[in-house]
């Protein structure tokens, strides 16, 4: 059974020739993302290969089609595709799932109607300080030069 060892957690597994690592990493509750279930139509559950590439099965058609042909630059391939035959070192830091750190608070129903009476009142405030409007609010209506007698045609 070939080892593989996973970076950045640093563990060693071993794994089965036959199998691809998806699916048994999945098994040893190491998470990998993917949408599609290891099925070849989603490209999410790529992981990047550091060392032993020797030891990797050829790269598929499904592969190809989603990744293209520039492994040898990338080092990227599908875990649901791929199957190891030897020992290997991949990368999975990018399937790290991050940490939760914001908790949600909850409130009384008496603090809420206390926070929300003390915004209206805080409102009130603002508008009594607003200083008012000088002027009308009417539009000044235009001058009418009938009873005019200046203007008027003798």
């Amino acid at each position: 059974m070939p080892k593989i060892r996973i970076l950045p957690k640093d563990i060693v597994v071993d794994v089965d020739s036959e199998q691809d690592l998806f699916a048994q990493l999945k098994e040893k509750g190491i998470h990998i993302n993917s949408t599609c279930g290891g099925c070849a139509s989603c490209a999410r559950c790529t992981i990047t290969v550091v060392e032993g590439e020797e030891n990797l099965n050829e790269i598929p058609f499904e592969e190809k089609q989603l990744l293209g042909n520039v492994f040898h630059i990338t080092k990227e391939r599908l875990a649901c595709q791929t199957k190891a035959s030897g020992p290997i070192t991949i990368d999975i830091s990018m399937h790290e799932q991050p940490k939760k750190t914001s908790v949600v608070k909850r409130r009384k129903k008496e603090e809420v109607t206390k926070i929300i009476s003390e915004r209206i009142e805080k409102s009130k405030e603002k508008r009594k300080e607003r200083p008012k409007k000088l002027g009308g609010s009417r539009k000044p209506r235009a001058f009418d030069y009938k009873d005019d007698k200046e203007f008027q045609d003798e």
